[in-house]
């Protein structure tokens, strides 16, 4: 496992020292992170797939990690939580994502996502809750 930790902070840091090939960095960034730790194989459920790619696009594996406590909690911790409350929670996630926020695992603060859309924060909750 810290190994992955480990493989995710390299990809994060060379993605943001990128040349000026974006979209070249982009695929080699989400087929990296996608084959450290994706629980799903992405091919499977083009959903899953999609919100992976905007979660390695974002900031979000910057603040959480797959399976270890981060700065935010682990996705597993969170599709673990939450599980039970699908689809019902789906929209309050989204609204997470999308505005941010804190309380709901210590003090932490989520930082807001206002750039992304609905059906986008929606995907990466697919992704997120794919998770065993």
């Amino acid at each position: 496992m810290k190994n992955i930790g480990m493989a995710l902070c390299t990809v994060i840091i060379l993605a943001s020292c990128g040349g000026d090939d974006k979209t070249k960095n982009d695929s080699a960034t989400t087929d990296t992170i996608a084959n450290a730790s994706a629980p799903v194989e992405p091919a499977a459920d083009p959903e899953v797939a999609k919100g992976l790619d905007l979660a390695a696009k974002s900031d979000c594996f910057t603040c959480h990690k797959l399976n270890e406590t981060s700065i935010g909690p682990s996705y597993a911790a969170v599709a673990a939580k939450y599980k039970s409350q699908m689809p019902a929670i789906a929209d309050t996630l989204v609204s997470k994502i999308i505005k941010g926020g804190s309380g709901n695992w210590g003090a932490a603060v989520m930082t807001a996502h206002p750039m992304l859309s609905k059906e986008d924060a929606k995907s990466i909750v697919t992704y997120v809750m794919s998770i065993q």
